[in-house]
This record gives C-alpha cells, structure tokens and sequence, in this order.
C-alpha cells in the first residue's frame, strides 16, 4: 500500500511561514504531513500529528537536516506527540528507485536454510515434563510454518508449557495464529485478533486453525513469559492467550504497540512507516496500543523462567505427579531457592553406614566411604538435600522423636531407595 502523496496547498503555505527552512525541506516534510494524515489509523490523531509536525518544520526544527539526521529527527517527534512506537523514518540510500521502476534481477530460489530457525531460538523438556519454547521472532508464516510445527510436536506430552517471548519483538499475525491455534480445542474455533486496515478501510480476522488437530494442546496449562521488549505480534500472542484465559503471563508490562504498519517513500529520500492498521480482541474490543500488558505475575524480565517454572511445578505436583516432585527438588538445586541457615548445617555433619558427610567453608560435603572425591551438597527442601550437578538422587535425613538425625534415606529418581543409618 502506498499512500497518496502530493502535498496539500495548506501544508506546503504552513511550511512556507519559514523563510529560513531548507527548501527541499519543505516539499519533503509537506509529503510526511500528508502521508500521515491519509494513512494513520485514527484520521483525527492523524490530522493533529500532522499539523504537529509541520509547526515544528515552521518553526525551523528540521533546518538543515538531511538524511539519517532528519530522519532520526521525524521518529523522535512522531513517537514522541503519539506515543505509537510503531512510527519511524529511515534514509533511503543515495540513488534509491522505487521497486515499479527498477529493472527486476532474477529471483533467487528461496532456500530455508539460510534463514533458520525461523525465531525458533531453543526447544526444551525441562524438569518435572515442562515444555519450554524460546522463540525470537514470528518470522513470515510461509517460511516458518515448519519450524513452529517442529516445536509443536516437540512439545506434545509436556504437563506444562512455557512459551518465552522475552526477546521477541513481533512479526506476522498468521504465524502468531498458527502458533496460539494449538492451545485451543481444535474442534471448535476460536476469534483470536482482528485486524482494521485504514488505507483498504478493511478488517480481517484471524481464528484458530489447528491444521493438525493431533497436535493441540487445549487443557495444557501455559506460561508466557514478557519483557519491556516485547513487542506487536509477541504481545498478541500473549494477550491472545490471556484474554481467552488460556495463559499465565509472568515477567514485565510489555512494549505497548498493537498498530501494523506500512512504508511510504518520501521523495526517494525517506522510509517513512507509517501505523496504518489496529488490533480489535474479540473479549475487551480493544487492544494493548501504548499501556503494553499487563503480566499476571510481575517479576523482573530475568526471574520470569525461574518464577514460571516453580509455579508450573507447583500446581503439577498437587495433582500428585510424581515427575512434578522431582521437579520442584531438582528446581531448588538449580536456583539455590531453599536456605535451611548456616547454624542448621553441623548436624548434618557426620558418618553414616556407608557415607560421609562434613562441614567446610560453610557447606555440606559428601562422599562415599572411601571415595576419592568430596562433592557439595545442596539444600533443596527442610532435611533434603542434592548432590551438586546430580539431578537424579536426593538424600532425606530422618529424625527420631527428640528431632535427632539418626540416618540417611538415599532416593533415587528410577524409583529405588537405600538407607545409610548414623554411626554413634
């Protein structure tokens, strides 16, 4: 889409008060104002923004400025009397032509190779079956329709799925479709977003479509975890989800732009993007425009994980599952979340039938009887302990009736136990 750009008579007479102002300056910030004022996707915010700008250029705010400068200059000020973050300027480079008018080279075949993993940064079963899904981006729905569907499948079986958006900032509505579609009940569908574009003065709707009903994960709780940086289409992703009460966000208000975008040229000297479109959910009939959203959970950006993955487990062990246990143990042991107190570590201290524990610099350490090597132990849980880089055995100390410690239950994540009692 491509805005109509002939300067109005009042724009170029307003320009014109400055008898200083660079006069190529004065047809190309003409242009912007009009381009603004066609496209914006409120035309009253639209007509003010415009009339804004060409105050500034009156007044001799862009005198002399040319290339990134000016265009710096048209971001900052266009953000900055919106607060849509989605408005920018760029330099085209010298000799730019527009695509109608260029001789067209031969296309090159598209090759997915070179453009994986398609924001699909990392994959993972966490502790206690959490799935976890770090994605970077929501690349165009034609190219990374197989990398989402990989982690989709990756992610079946999962008792918890946590979906990072941290550093996500945005891409393709279809891609967020196809990706939220999988959390829904495929059978019956659902209005995630719609989509108002002033230019075409047309909405389109995007509902799930779960292509491969197999694969939906309708009653898996999610986790989506936010950042200040969080941007567009991650952010609809994540109130997608929220608003259908199908997610916990957890982590930090996001960016706050729900406006699509478009690209005009300006006298082939600046990209300038212009907001031309809004997003309308289904449940507030509103969008997250400049208020970002708000997370369930608030915690800062870099505690999320943590944060997500101990309420995950949490809510999965209640149901008994014993996966879950593990988890929340192997969880402590990752973090250093449990403190039990220096002055409760010297009774820990001692030989037990066939194990050793003593106390050095403040920590537990561990062998076995005649081993070489002393490992250090990690609190975990009041009386539990884990070997530091073991995830899959703990040791339960038992107390007689006084509260003594008189031995060592040994568990084992293959579902056997052993018992070392205390000597003396």
């Amino acid at each position: 889409m491509r805005a109509q750009t002939i300067p109005t008579a009042l724009a170029i007479a307003t320009l014109a008060t400055a008898s200083h102002a660079k006069p190529d300056n004065q047809q190309l910030i003409a242009e912007v104002c009009q381009t603004v004022r066609d496209n914006y996707v409120f035309p009253d915010v639209g007509q003010r923004t415009a009339d804004h700008i060409a105050e500034r250029a009156g007044a001799g705010h862009y005198d002399h400025l040319e290339g990134r400068d000016l265009a710096a200059a048209l971001t900052r000020d266009l953000r900055a009397f919106t607060n849509d973050r989605h408005f920018g300027a760029s330099a085209l480079p010298e000799g730019w032509t527009p695509p109608e008018e260029r001789e067209q080279a031969p296309q090159e075949p598209f090759d997915p190779r070179q453009h994986a993993p398609f924001g699909v940064q990392k994959v993972e079963r966490l502790a206690g079956n959490v799935g976890y899904l770090d994605l970077r981006g929501f690349h165009p729905a034609e190219h990374a329709r197989e990398a989402i569907l990989s982690a989709v499948r990756l992610l079946q079986g999962s008792s918890t799925v946590i979906l990072d958006l941290r550093k996500n900032g945005g891409g393709d509505p279809a891609t967020v479709q196809l990706l939220c579609s999988y959390f829904f009940d495929a059978s019956e569908p659902v209005l995630l977003n719609s989509l108002y574009f002033r230019p075409a003065d047309s909405t389109t709707e995007f509902w799930t479509n779960a292509e491969y009903p197999d694969l939906a994960m309708p009653d898996t709780p999610v986790y989506v975890l936010t950042s200040a940086y969080t941007f567009s289409g991650a952010e609809e992703c994540a109130y997608n989800l929220q608003t259908r009460k199908r997610a916990t966000i957890v982590g930090e208000t996001t960016g706050g732009g729900a406006h699509p975008v478009d690209g005009y040229p300006i006298a082939d000297t600046l990209m300038l993007m212009v907001p031309v479109g809004r997003a309308i959910n289904p449940i507030t009939n509103t969008n997250w425009e400049g208020t970002g959203i708000t997370p369930d959970v608030a915690v800062p950006a870099d505690r999320a994980l943590e944060t997500a993955t101990r309420m995950a487990l949490e809510r999965i062990a209640e149901s008994g599952d014993p996966a879950a246990e593990w988890g929340l143990f192997q969880h402590a042991a990752a973090t250093r979340s449990f403190d039990p107190g220096n002055a409760a570590l010297p009774e820990f201290a001692g030989n037990y039938t066939d194990r050793e524990i003593k106390l050095e610099d403040g920590r537990l350490m561990y062998r076995r009887v005649g081993a070489p090597a002393w490992r250090t132990l990690v609190p975990v849980a009041a009386d539990v302990f884990m070997i530091e880089g073991a995830d899959d055995f703990r040791m339960e100390f038992e107390r007689d009736a006084q509260g003594r410690i008189t031995a060592i239950r040994g568990v084992y994540q293959q579902g056997h136990t052993d018992r070392s009692g205390r000597a003396g």
